[in-house]
């Protein structure tokens, strides 16, 4: 259970992160940025969304372990 519940909120942190890119990818310039800014916005910051959903996913978890 602990797994499942896991997943599924490191899952839903895919909205989030790619809200959140795409918001600073507009105060950054939008079409004007250039490709390695652009790389760095788009996919590294929804990665370490879906990251910290599964760290606190696990880590708030532990009622469940048992």
């Amino acid at each position: 259970m602990r797994l499942l519940r896991t997943l599924i909120m490191g899952g839903m942190m895919v909205l989030p992160g790619m809200f959140l890119a795409l918001i600073i990818w507009y105060i950054a310039g939008g079409e004007s940025v250039t490709e390695p800014l652009e790389s760095i916005i788009c996919n590294l910051i929804p990665i370490i969304s879906i990251g910290l959903g599964l760290f606190f996913g696990w880590k708030t978890g532990g009622e469940y372990a048992n």
